[in-house]
């Protein structure tokens, strides 16, 4: 009884969530985890340049 329980809100939270919501997470990870590869980008080019 406690695991049917468990498993009917997860259904629903899968169901009900549309896809504009993972998108919009796919973009929000991809943001974050790209910022630190751009500063280290920036930072070699002007080792470069200097």
């Amino acid at each position: 009884m406690e695991q049917e329980e468990l498993r009917l809100p997860l259904k629903q939270e899968v169901i009900t969530r549309p896809a504009e919501g993972n998108i919009a997470n796919g973009l929000v990870w991809g943001i974050l985890i790209s910022i630190p590869l751009w500063i280290s980008v920036i930072g070699w080019i002007m080792g470069i340049w200097h």
